[in-house]
């Protein structure tokens, strides 16, 4: 399976009453354990129709995103690639 880029990605936005702006959401959990979209700023529920937009626009709206940079093993540190003494 191909490792999705940030450039390739799209990302979703909804209007937060809460926060007066459009924030990204996350899933969470409603009352009623049903899944429920929510502002990742507040956690407060978004009832607003779901914006996709691509990572430019995303950056555009004032988010950015730092890409994690690893040696090649498909993990950062504690992957089992740390140094240590050579005896």
């Amino acid at each position: 399976m191909a490792t999705p880029s940030f450039d390739d990605s799209m990302f979703l936005l909804a209007h937060c009453s809460v926060c007066a702006a459009d924030t990204l959401t996350h899933l969470g959990l409603g009352p009623e354990d049903d899944l429920i979209r929510c502002c990742v700023h507040c956690d407060a529920p978004v009832v607003s129709p779901l914006i996709e937009v691509s990572s430019e626009e995303l950056e555009d709206r004032g988010y950015s995103v730092i890409e994690a940079r690893t040696c090649g093993n498909g993990g950062g540190c504690g992957s089992g690639c740390g140094t240590r003494a050579q005896h």
